[in-house]
């Protein structure tokens, strides 16, 4: 049960952190933008994703130093480890499923274009 998880985990940190650090590098970029149809709702739903993927992060290493380092025989300290391992992947596919339909990315030719004549 825990097998599984235990080998993503390192995978999706990986991508979580990636992620984090790469949108708003690409949104000040103009690489990346909310599209026009339905924008506020796609706008709200972007950030909060992002937001709720940076606590739940922050919240699972914090987590996980914590057992590994302060409370390396309490029992409640592993439970509340295993939770957060557990449902982060879940956490992850539901924020990359927003930021999939929240963000679009530009033609690089356009980006181009726009830098040309602006």
């Amino acid at each position: 049960m825990f097998v599984l998880p235990a080998i993503a985990l390192p995978f999706l940190l990986m991508l979580a952190i990636y992620r984090l650090l790469h949108i708003p590098r690409q949104l000040r970029a103009g690489a990346l933008r909310v599209p026009e149809q339905r924008r506020t709702v796609l706008l709200v739903a972007t950030t909060a994703a992002y937001m709720a993927l940076l606590a739940y992060t922050v919240g699972l290493l914090t987590a996980l130093v914590h057992t590994l380092f302060f409370a390396a025989d309490s029992v409640s300290a592993y439970l509340e480890l295993a939770a957060y391992v557990l449902a982060y992947p879940l956490v992850y596919l539901a924020a990359a499923w927003i930021f999939y339909h929240g963000l679009k990315p530009i033609a690089p030719h356009t980006l181009s274009s726009a830098k040309e004549h602006p």
